[in-house]
C-alpha cells in the first residue's frame, strides 16, 4: 500500500468560501425574520393600575373630557411641539379628538362608552395602523380611587408580530406617565 496524496484542488473549489457564507447569511436573515413575524401573535394587551387619593367622580371628569388629556397625559406639545388637537362633541359617548403632528402623526380617539364615576371605553386610531381599544376603569375605594387603564389591539403580520412584543413597554411607559400626571392633578 502506498501513501499517495490526492492532487491539490484549486483554491476555493471546496464549496462555499467564508465570504460567500457570510453574504448568504446576510441575505437570508431578513427573510427568516419576516417568516418568524408571520408566526408571532399580533395581539397585544397593556394594562396598568394606580391608586389616586381622589374621588372617582372628580377623576372621571378629567378622563371623559378629552380636551384636558394634554394636561395630564404625555401626549401633548412636550412630546411634539407641532401637535394640534381638534374636538367634536361634548364629553361623553361620541366625544372625539383628532390630532396631527410631525412626531405624533395623525389620529383620532373616540369615546364609545362613559359612565360617571366608573370610567370610559374608547377606540384610538393612528393613521396607517389598526385601531386600538382602550378602557379607563375607575373603582371607588376608601380614601380614593383605583384607576386601571387597559389598551389592546392587533397588529398585522409580518411586522405586527414583532411590534406587538414591544407594546407593553412602549404603551405601558406612556400610561405610567399619564398616571403620574393624573395623580399630580389631584395632589394638593
Amino acid at each position: 500500500m502506498t501513501d499517495e496524496k490526492a492532487p491539490p484542488t484549486a483554491k476555493g473549489s471546496k464549496g462555499f468560501s467564508t465570504m460567500k457564507k457570510i453574504i448568504l447569511a446576510l441575505m437570508l436573515t431578513p427573510i427568516f425574520l419576516l417568516l418568524i413575524g408571520f408566526a408571532l401573535p399580533g395581539d397585544y394587551s397593556v394594562q396598568r393600575t394606580v391608586f389616586i387619593a381622589a374621588d372617582a367622580e372628580a377623576i372621571h371628569e378629567s378622563v371623559v373630557d378629552l380636551r384636558v388629556w394634554p394636561e395630564w397625559t404625555p401626549w401633548n406639545s412636550q412630546l411634539d411641539p407641532t401637535l394640534v388637537y381638534t374636538y367634536e362633541g361634548e364629553p361623553g359617548v361620541g366625544f372625539r379628538s383628532r390630532w396631527t403632528g410631525e412626531k405624533a402623526g395623525k389620529g383620532t380617539l373616540e369615546i364609545t362608552s362613559a359612565e360617571p364615576g366608573r370610567g370610559i371605553v374608547y377606540v384610538m386610531k393612528f393613521e396607517g395602523f389598526p385601531p386600538m381599544d382602550g378602557v379607563i376603569d375607575l373603582q371607588a375605594n376608601k380614601g380614593g380611587t383605583t384607576v386601571t387603564w387597559k389598551m389592546s389591539g392587533k397588529m398585522d403580520p409580518p411586522l405586527g408580530g414583532w411590534l406587538s412584543m414591544t407594546m407593553d413597554s412602549a404603551l405601558g411607559a406612556d400610561i405610567e406617565k399619564a398616571f403620574s400626571g393624573l395623580t399630580k392633578k389631584f395632589t394638593p
